[in-house]
């Protein structure tokens, strides 16, 4: 069995790398509403990969990646490809879709947290058998960030990000504290850990 690719928060990386593992060979989603915390899973998660040496590859349906903030979370950009797609879901897909048959990554990322519900919808129910059937012999984590779950049975793992509550210092945002719930494999939908993270300024 392939071993799976740990993901973790600044400041509690043991307590996220214990309740949530991306397994590899299979697609990992997470899901959740704006300021969810699903950004600092994908950051984390492509923190994780490009810190052990592989590449990872972000395709951005809607241009939402942050390099910065990235780099802040531990991301090393020089080992990163990000493909964006200025808003068109298809050609998002059609992007990830050569890049998961070309091989050779730790880490593919698909964000679709930010684009339009009817993109998605017109997102064909094949590709996301024929994504799965591509990973499963690799070590690839296939990893789609979305506002609910797109690849529904194919995905190995859901995981659902949810705000909890911020912490300020006077008028200032310090940090925030977030729950992460396990939607799949069926029977762990429970809350599985509370995580906080903490917010540095520049």
């Amino acid at each position: 069995m392939l071993p799976a690719l740990g993901w973790r928060v600044d400041l509690e990386p043991e307590t996220l790398a214990a309740a949530v593992e991306c397994p590899r060979g299979r697609i990992t989603e997470v899901i959740g509403e704006k300021s969810s915390g699903r950004t600092s899973v994908l950051h984390s998660v492509l923190a994780a990969a490009t810190g052990r040496n592989e590449f990872a590859v972000l395709v951005d349906a809607n241009d939402s990646f942050d390099p910065c903030s990235a780099a802040a979370a531990g991301v090393e950009l020089k080992k990163l490809i990000w493909i964006r797609c200025a808003g068109n879901v298809e050609h998002a897909m059609r992007a990830a879709d050569l890049v998961i048959h070309s091989g050779g990554f730790g880490v593919v990322a698909v964000d679709l947290a930010e684009a339009a519900d009817a993109g998605l919808r017109r997102i064909p129910a094949t590709t996301w058998f024929r994504w799965r059937r591509a990973v499963e012999p690799t070590r690839t984590v296939l990893l789609v960030v979305a506002r609910a779950p797109v690849a529904k049975s194919c995905s190995g793992l859901i995981v659902e990000m949810r705000r909890k509550r911020e912490i300020f210092a006077g008028n200032l945002l310090r940090s925030a504290e977030y729950e992460i719930a396990r939607r799949k494999p069926a029977g762990e939908g429970s809350i599985l850990r509370s995580a906080n993270v903490c917010l540095y300024p520049f």
